[in-house]
């Protein structure tokens, strides 16, 4: 018989029942501590930012060190590129300053004299002596003061005065300042003609008062425009003296500006670097053999010739971009160890607020200085340029316009270590990509007007010597004035050519090169498209005035030389009637 077995239900008590497992308390402690290491990994992940490492690799200097242990790039410098003469009369700068007293316009008000004081002490000068000269106006301030005197607008443009030979005839309101300017710059020649013309750098009130490192973007170099001042003045003088017929004084001024040029950027940064260049540009313009009825003498033009090779070397471009490391190394500096402003350095770089906000993101700067480093040290590096383009190239701040590129944009702000790459990548592109670029392009075009000052003074000689211009041939005939390896003349920088072809062609006119215009400021020399063989380097005046041949390889024209010794850069731009004047047509 089957029987039926039923079991009751045993209700238990609640204290008798298993405790759910996350009411445990080894669960809820385990959890807890799972949540720290969770959010504690995600703060190191996204928020926390390591702490600068002083190193080689990253601030590429480790001393001299503030008290507080940050680096004083400022004391850097000075222990760099202060000369051993800077508190010497082999200073010319020394010397400038003891006979013009602080003419710079570094700064105004109350700090002036604080600056003033602070470089007359580096430079070992009594600031209780006054000067024993006037600094002069420039003739341009002369003309502009002249005419604004008398209530009347200023019928040309002022900066134009004294940049091709004039007279009296011409400027009659200069003859006061010619009378006074001899002795001021005829000083100042004589301060260029030292080994050195270094002037100190000056540091802020607030730097020079605490241990707090000067901000090297707003450290007081000497005034750059004073030099250009000086420039100008030697360039108005010049170009006096060949109006008068005195060759011998316009050239010496013109030695004095090329002279200028290669002392103005020792120990400075790219912008005092390219006003060397500026300057350089200044006095291969001045035309010496402009004046027909004073023409260039073979002893005049080798004069010239042996003042040009006595020139102290040009100083490496690369000394300037070191500087520039050195102070973006110091922007990054202040603010991932200081916390300084970004303001204090943004306001000196750009005026968009683009370098604000990039240099405000937080982020590993550890990153960002090895990723700078590496591409300043491929810059710096003799030889190609290969490995520098490669890491430019590389550093890509995407710009984000598909959804794709839109993810992977934003996926770069998730870590200090991807912030820190994503600002290496836009100070690279944005910044000493274009700097870099075009601080090389104008030392080439620099290089370049000197290889044509070289060859138009070389035909200019074979003239005196032959008492007429080379042919077709003129390569072959003006080699023996060139010197030794008369081949590095004959190719442009920008455009480089093979043994036995040049980047440069001389204009024929009528027929015959140059014909009877020698001794007028028209054009000898014009770069060419594409290297041609020596012997077939001519091209016609219609080729040049249609621009036929002839192409931009720098940056806004071509080097162009004439036969008033003059060279000068014709900007893309140039109207077809100032072409006509310079073909003598």
């Amino acid at each position: 018989m089957l029987s039926v077995v039923q079991t009751k239900n045993t209700i238990m008590p609640d204290s008798d029942l298993p405790k759910p497992l996350w009411k445990s308390p080894i669960f809820l402690v385990s959890m807890a501590v799972c949540l720290l290491l969770f959010l504690f990994g995600g703060y190191l992940f996204f928020i926390w930012t390591p702490p600068l490492v002083i190193s080689p690799a990253t601030t590429r200097i480790t001393g001299p060190l503030t008290a507080k242990g940050d680096i004083d790039f400022f004391k850097a410098l000075e222990q760099r590129y202060y000369p051993p003469e800077l508190a010497t009369d082999d200073n010319g700068f020394r010397i400038f300053v003891r006979l013009f007293g602080d003419v710079s316009d570094t700064a105004k008000g109350s700090d002036a004299e604080f600056y003033r004081l602070q470089r007359y002490e580096k430079l070992g000068l009594d600031p209780k002596v006054p000067p024993t000269l006037i600094f002069p106006l420039e003739p341009c301030d002369v003309y502009k003061n002249f005419y604004r005197a008398k209530g009347e607008t200023v019928p040309i443009d002022e900066y134009s005065i004294g940049r091709t030979p004039w007279t009296l005839e011409d400027y009659p309101m200069l003859e006061e300042w010619l009378k006074d300017i001899d002795a001021p710059l005829d000083a100042i020649t004589e301060a260029i003609r030292k080994p050195v013309f270094f002037a100190p750098f000056l540091q802020t009130h607030e730097a020079a008062e605490s241990d707090i490192p000067q901000n090297l973007l707003i450290i007081y170099l000497p005034d750059i425009e004073m030099f250009r001042i000086i420039a100008r003045m030697f360039q108005a003088r010049a170009n006096y003296r060949i109006g008068q017929g005195n060759i011998d004084g316009a050239i010496d001024d013109k030695l004095t500006l090329h002279r200028l040029c290669r002392l103005v950027p020792q120990g400075g940064p790219l912008c005092q670097y390219l006003v060397g260049l500026y300057i350089e540009g200044i006095g291969a313009a001045i035309p010496v053999s402009a004046n027909p009825e004073h023409p260039l003498t073979e002893q005049q033009i080798r004069r010239l010739l042996e003042g040009i090779d006595a020139l102290p070397p040009r100083t490496p471009i690369n000394n300037a971009f070191e500087w520039e490391r050195l102070q973006v190394l110091d922007c990054i500096q202040a603010i991932a160890r200081r916390k300084t402003a970004v303001a204090d350095y943004s306001k000196s770089v750009d005026g968009l607020g683009v370098y604000d906000r990039i240099m405000s993101i937080s982020c590993n700067w550890n990153i960002v200085c090895l990723r700078l480093n590496e591409v300043y040290d491929a810059l710096l590096e003799p030889g190609s340029r290969t490995k520098f383009d490669s890491l430019v190239k590389k550093a890509n701040p995407l710009i984000p316009i598909t959804v794709f590129e839109r993810i992977k944009f934003y996926s770069r702000f998730m870590s200090p270590s991807s912030r820190g790459n994503f600002v290496a990548d836009v100070l690279i592109r944005l910044y000493h990509a274009p700097e870099v670029s075009a601080a090389k392009g104008a030392v080439r075009r620099t290089e370049c007007a000197e290889n044509l000052q070289r060859l138009s003074l070389a035909v200019l000689l074979y003239q005196c010597e032959t008492s007429k211009l080379p042919d077709e041939n003129w390569a072959a005939q003006i080699e023996k004035y060139l010197g030794e390896n008369p081949q590095r003349y004959f190719s442009c920088p920008s455009n480089p050519s093979p043994e036995g072809q040049t980047t440069y062609a001389m204009v024929q006119y009528a027929n015959a090169v140059g014909g009877s215009r020698d001794s007028r400021d028209v054009l000898m020399f014009v770069e060419l498209k594409a290297p041609v063989a020596l012997d077939k380097a001519v091209i016609s005046a219609d080729d040049v005035l249609n621009r036929r041949n002839i192409v931009n390889k720098h940056a806004g024209g071509i080097n162009t030389a004439h036969h008033s010794a003059a060279v000068r850069f014709l900007g893309d731009f140039v109207s077809t009637e100032e072409l006509r004047r310079l073909l003598g047509l």
